[in-house]
């Protein structure tokens, strides 16, 4: 790295802090050519990459085939599942499944990155890729309708029946007040400026909605253990790597309330990295015993030590009066 570059500061794009040079990467999930420098926030610990590259740019970080645009089979919930939205979020209208009483047990360890219930609720997705979100919240009772920026897949997501506008979700021009819930699913991390996001979902919730994000840990133990190896820092579509500390400050400047917060890891996330970090194909290490067990020891201590790879967080438009 060039010591000229590593002494530039920079200003960050969530509180407006200095921000310093911490690492370069390069593309290990699609291989594209080059090599992408962040820097991290002396004030919130954002991670961001520098320079913010182009919307032109950064539309070429996403071909066609990248996977979350493909359309895709919405998964059929076990009846261990059913129960816990009933006993847990509300889903009463649900039938089958095991009963209730084992469903509140089961919720207390398992399904907790599921949604509140609102009757006749109104949800949108922002970034909804090929919808397979969308018809599953469809499936659970929501009135569901996405905003997607990539063309292809919002041809996916209309052949099947989905109402999904394509663009930014500013273009959407959508109503004031409308949703009950907003979600916005490993999106926020993609985008160069997240202020203008949070300032439109804010205004399209009603009083008392729901904003719900999901995103990469930057304070994962995964991310301490493998470095720009790490399969969720996914360099360089991702731009901004968030904590549940600065994620909380960003929403907090547009009037939310956090709500709740949660950290998951997943099997996948460790897998992929160690594939990374040794040289392997990815998904290699998927087809090995000893190496998901290592999986299941690092999600263990991920999660006694609140250092899971994944934020989940809801936060609540406050309610009028």
């Amino acid at each position: 790295m060039d010591d000229a570059v590593s002494n530039q500061r920079s200003i960050c794009p969530i509180c407006g802090g200095e921000g310093w040079y911490a690492y370069t990467g390069s593309d290990l999930l699609m291989g594209l050519p080059g090599q992408f420098s962040y820097d991290t926030c002396c004030h919130c610990g954002a991670a961001y990459q520098v320079p913010m590259p182009s919307l032109e740019q950064i539309t070429s970080f996403y071909p066609d085939e990248y996977a979350p645009y493909k359309t895709s089979k919405v998964k059929v919930r076990n009846p261990i599942e059913q129960s816990v939205l009933r006993a847990c979020y509300g889903y009463q209208h649900l039938n089958g499944g095991a009963p209730n009483w084992l469903g509140s047990i089961a919720g207390l360890f398992a399904y907790r990155d599921l949604v509140p219930y609102i009757a006749q609720g109104r949800m949108l997705d922002v970034g909804c890729g090929g919808g397979k979100f969308l018809r599953s919240m469809q499936t659970l009772g929501w009135q569901a309708q996405g905003v997607e920026f990539n063309p292809s897949a919002v041809a996916t997501c209309r052949a099947a029946g989905l109402e999904v506008s394509q663009g930014e979700l500013s273009d959407a021009n959508l109503p004031d007040n409308h949703f009950d819930l907003i979600t916005a699913r490993h999106v926020i991390e993609h985008i160069a400026d997240p202020q203008p996001l949070l300032a439109e979902i804010f205004r399209l919730l009603k009083p008392g909605g729901l904003m719900l994000l999901r995103t990469p840990n930057s304070e994962a133990l995964g991310r301490r253990w493998f470095g720009t190896n790490w399969y969720a820092d996914d360099i360089p579509r991702h731009l901004i790597l968030f904590s549940g500390q600065n994620l909380t400050l960003l929403a907090e400047q547009h009037g939310f309330k956090r709500q709740a917060i949660k950290r998951f890891s997943s099997i996948k996330v460790f897998l992929n990295s160690w594939d990374y970090h040794v040289g392997n194909k990815p998904q290699s290490s998927k087809k090995s015993r000893w190496h998901r067990l290592l999986a299941r020891l690092y999600i263990w201590l991920a999660t006694i030590t609140g250092r899971g790879d994944e934020l989940f967080v809801i936060f609540q438009k406050p309610k009028a009066g």
